[in-house]
């Protein structure tokens, strides 16, 4: 069973995806920060320690990239993170996987999926 209370932290720079993604989650009880760029999530990863990362691959840098870099360090969120692509971007879908990617979802996001992507997530920790 998933906390009912849980830190999300959204990295988007595209505020009309970033919206409604945060009015979902915050509208079942989690708390939501909304990052713009790879120097914000950097700064948010120690100060608001995520329980869940959800990373567009298309930030002002490769999202994967950092997703690689922060991987193994201690700021990594504890459930894990969630890589949002490109539709049909499957080369990067499975570069996500390689590098260990808890779960990749397609943008636009559609319905649910996203939601049950991050409370299966929540359910392990």
């Amino acid at each position: 069973m998933p906390p009912a209370h849980a830190r999300i932290l959204l990295a988007e720079d595209e505020a009309s995806v970033a919206r409604p993604v945060i009015q979902r989650f915050e509208g079942i009880g989690h708390e939501v920060r909304w990052a713009r760029a790879v120097r914000e999530v950097r700064a948010e990863l120690p100060a608001f320690a995520p329980d869940v990362l959800i990373l567009d691959t298309t930030l002002d840098t490769d999202g994967l990239e950092l997703f690689q870099a922060i991987r193994f360090a201690p700021e990594h969120p504890r459930a894990g993170v969630v890589i949002l692509i490109e539709p049909g971007d499957t080369g990067t879908r499975e570069r996500a996987h390689q590098l260990g990617a808890a779960a990749v979802v397609s943008k636009p996001i559609r319905g649910e999926e996203l939601v049950e992507a991050v409370e299966d997530l929540l359910s392990f920790i």
